[in-house]
């Protein structure tokens, strides 16, 4: 048995006794996990006669547990939950985040149009590198140093060989990418944790080009839907952003001052993924 002691305002304590898997444990783990309305319902002992007591969550201020109980977080069916991400400014120094610039525009005979699965059209707008492994700075290594906080902070499972994706993007005058999952398709379902690196003239010779990124409700323990709320995140020169692949998001029209390449939206952007597996 586990005996609870319910510290309510106004310095009131209610006592009572339940079994580890009594209703009233998972309603008060509801309630210190998450927040909620509604009653508890409790019954106590009083002159040796069992009475029955409801308190509004709302009055409880803390609970005693003996012996200690661990509560968890879990996340429940249409729960909402605040935009996921780590917003990290500054990440590389004032010389590489110079030096990365420079050798987007360098490249710019290299960049294609982008395109998305399925061959949508209208759906996005921009331009990409995919290979440009002579940068001469080792971005993935600096990215993989924050790999293990970053998923403990999401809670996400990432196997210790996990794969690297990583791509250079801009958007000029008028691009965008409508809302969308990193993971939402069989060939990007093993994607797990998204990057962005940000990196572009300073002060900014664009406006718009926010990353929208919704906030997101459970439907069942692998599905996540997008809600109507969302983080509107600004793009700022040598900034880092990570947030969990699932997550619903778009990139909002760019609006460029000039037609210059080099005065676009450009990004370091991919995927930590689970590791391919080899067909023999």
């Amino acid at each position: 048995m586990t005996k609870i002691r319910i510290l309510l305002q106004g310095g009131h304590v209610y006592e009572t006794f339940c079994g580890a898997d009594a209703p009233l444990l998972e309603q008060l783990r509801q309630f210190l996990t998450a927040g909620g309305a509604g009653l508890a319902q409790l019954q106590i002992e009083q002159e040796g006669r069992a009475r029955g007591l409801a308190i509004p969550f709302s009055q409880i201020v803390a609970v005693e547990t003996e012996p200690p109980v661990v509560w968890q977080h879990r996340d429940q069916p249409g729960a909402i939950r605040p935009a996921p991400y780590i917003r990290i400014p500054g990440f590389l120094s004032t010389e590489e985040n110079a030096a990365v610039l420079d050798f987007a525009v360098r490249k710019q005979p290299e960049f294609r149009a982008s395109t998305v699965e399925g061959g949508r059209q209208g759906y996005r707008h921009s331009q990409v590198l995919m290979k440009f492994d002579d940068m001469g700075l080792d971005f993935a290594g600096r990215v993989r140093e924050l790999v293990p906080e970053a998923a403990q902070y999401f809670g996400l499972d990432i196997p210790a060989g996990y794969d690297f994706e990583m791509q250079m993007t801009t958007h000029g005058d008028g691009d965008y990418f409508r809302i969308h999952s990193d993971n939402g398709s069989p060939s990007t379902a093993s994607r797990i944790l998204t990057y962005v690196y940000y990196f572009s003239r300073d002060p900014l010779p664009f406006s718009g080009g926010h990353l929208r990124l919704y906030d997101d409700s459970r439907v069942d323990p692998s599905s996540w839907i997008p809600v109507a709320t969302f983080a509107d995140i600004t793009p700022q020169n040598n900034m880092l952003l990570l947030f969990p692949s699932r997550a619903f998001h778009e990139v909002l029209p760019t609006l460029c001052r000039t037609t210059d390449f080099a005065s676009g939206r450009f990004t370091i952007n991919g995927w930590i993924r689970s590791p391919a597996i080899a067909v023999s």
